[in-house]
């Protein structure tokens, strides 16, 4: 790697490859925008949305509460953390009736029950496994380099930022 004492390394091309012999590369070079930093935030974060998916599964406990709808619980092998009837939530996971016990976006409790709280439980909470791993898997390749490029600090200034803009069409209908 050569450097003309600019700060910036610059990777040897092969001769012939044009230009002047020294193209930019990433063999060592990590410029002000992108700078070394170890995610810790985004990691927390899928960490904590997957033990509450956990909490959530432990909570449905299908095999004791029975569907209304009818049929099996889905991973019946998984006795307490199975999953309810396709019929009643495709996305392999809870019951509504979970999900609004532990904090789902409602409405009529947010307003009438002083229920503030939940504008911010329903962050955490998802409908089903399928519903987890696409969020996940989103965090994971979009999170982890909006970490290393902006800071977590500023990461989490725009994801509390952005997070009331998500809960607005229920606040303002």
């Amino acid at each position: 790697m050569a450097s003309d004492g600019d700060g910036k390394g610059r990777v040897a091309t092969a001769p012939g490859a044009g230009g002047y012999g020294y193209g930019y590369g990433y063999a060592g070079f990590e410029g002000e925008e992108d700078r070394k930093w170890w995610p810790w935030l985004v990691p927390t974060v899928i960490v904590a949305c997957i033990a509450v998916f956990v909490v959530e599964m432990y909570e449905n406990n299908c095999p004791k509460n029975r569907s209304q709808l009818g049929g099996d619980c889905v991973a019946g092998f998984l006795r307490r953390f199975s999953f309810q009837p396709l019929r009643e939530n495709p996305l392999l996971g809870p019951s509504s009736s979970t999900l609004e016990k532990m904090g789902a976006l409602d409405w009529n409790k947010i307003v009438h029950q002083n229920q503030g709280w939940r504008l911010i439980s329903c962050i955490w909470l998802h409908a089903g496994l399928i519903h987890l791993v696409v969020n996940m898997l989103s965090l994971l390749f979009i999170g982890i380099r909006l970490e290393q490029q902006f800071g977590f600090g500023k990461l989490l200034k725009k994801y509390f930022h952005l997070t009331p803009t998500s809960i607005q069409p229920f606040i303002f209908s």
